[in-house]
């Protein structure tokens, strides 16, 4: 497959690459003269702290989820797995949560199936970290703990008793958001920026500082949960923009900055992700050659077991895959 994308990105006509190039180019330079008339009132605005080196936790666990879809000729099919990792020493364990594959209903648009399986793939991370808890000190999920605004239904059921359980058990709770879309603090300083948090405060803040802090209060109605918010940037690389990090409304600012200081104290010096939370983020990942390749063993051994006009029913798309 990779073979075919490079024969194919080869054959593109050169004139039309070049117009795109140019196009691109020009709209990039639009945002970032526009990113840059701002910095003004965004640097008066902001100020970053930095963190103290306080943390203190011996036994750490992260969880993580995944997602990927196959399409076949009428219709699509998702597989969904989640998992967590825990560190007691130089002790690994490891606990799987049951895949799961959903299919596409027969009138069900493609973006509302893949709306569920967002809403499904969530449900299961949550679900999967409250599996985590016991015996552990801190708890890292890959992803927000205040509420997607998309998401309903089971998913928010599983955020509240992962943080009631976690507060049962006097386990450290945080969410580290690596693709943070929010405009919380854009709508906080009345900056009326367009541009989302993660991208105001790299302008601003330095590797090993956050903001805001102490971390912001966020209640979120629909769990009746109150949480906790701030974004760390964690290397000085200003390609990897800050990662926002959420708390339950019991972690106290002693015990986040702690948080705050193990991240940054184990991040992947390019990527700038904790480790524990890459390890998860790697041992889970559902990538395209991966379900590819699942998908051909799968498509032989059929093949072999049922007859030739049979097939049709389980042959992926024209362009999705080539077995």
């Amino acid at each position: 497959m990779e073979e075919l994308r490079e024969l194919e990105e080869v054959k593109t006509y050169p004139e039309l690459v070049k117009r795109i190039r140019e196009k691109l180019e020009r709209k990039l330079s639009e945002k970032v003269s526009e990113f840059s008339k701002s910095l003004s009132k965004i640097v008066e605005s902001i100020q970053g702290r930095a963190v103290g080196d306080r943390w203190r936790f011996d036994k750490i666990a992260a969880a993580d989820a995944g997602s990927s879809t196959i399409t076949l000729g009428d219709t699509m099919i998702a597989i969904l797995a989640a998992l967590y990792v825990k560190l007691d020493g130089l002790r690994f364990e490891r606990g799987l949560a049951d895949p799961i594959i959903l299919e596409q209903g027969m009138d069900e648009a493609d973006e509302d199936f893949m709306a569920k399986v967002d809403n499904a793939r969530e449900t299961m991370l949550m679900k999967t970290a409250e599996k985590a808890v016991d015996d552990v000190d801190l708890l890292i999920v890959d992803g927000p703990l205040i509420p997607i605004p998309r998401f309903r239904g089971e998913y928010l059921e599983a955020v509240r008793r992962l943080v009631n359980r976690c507060e049962e058990k006097s386990v450290v709770l945080a969410g580290f958001v690596k693709r943070p879309q929010q405009r919380f603090i854009s709508m906080e300083l009345g900056l009326q920026s367009k541009f989302r948090d993660s991208t105001i405060l790299s302008a601003v803040l330095s590797a090993g500082e956050c903001y805001p802090w102490p971390p912001r209060d966020h209640y979120a109605r629909r769990v009746r949960l109150a949480f906790r918010y701030t974004y760390l940037k964690t290397i000085s690389d200003r390609r990897i923009l800050p990662f926002r990090v959420d708390f339950p409304s019991y972690i106290s600012d002693e015990t986040a900055e702690s948080v705050l200081s193990y991240i940054l104290s184990t991040c992947d010096p390019v990527r700038g992700v904790p480790a524990m939370v890459m390890m998860a983020d790697e041992e889970v990942k559902l990538s395209k050659r991966l379900i590819r390749d699942l998908y051909a063993e799968a498509l032989e051994s059929i093949i072999s077991r049922f007859p030739e006009k049979a097939w049709g029913s389980v042959m992926a798309r024209w362009g999705e895959f080539y077995v």
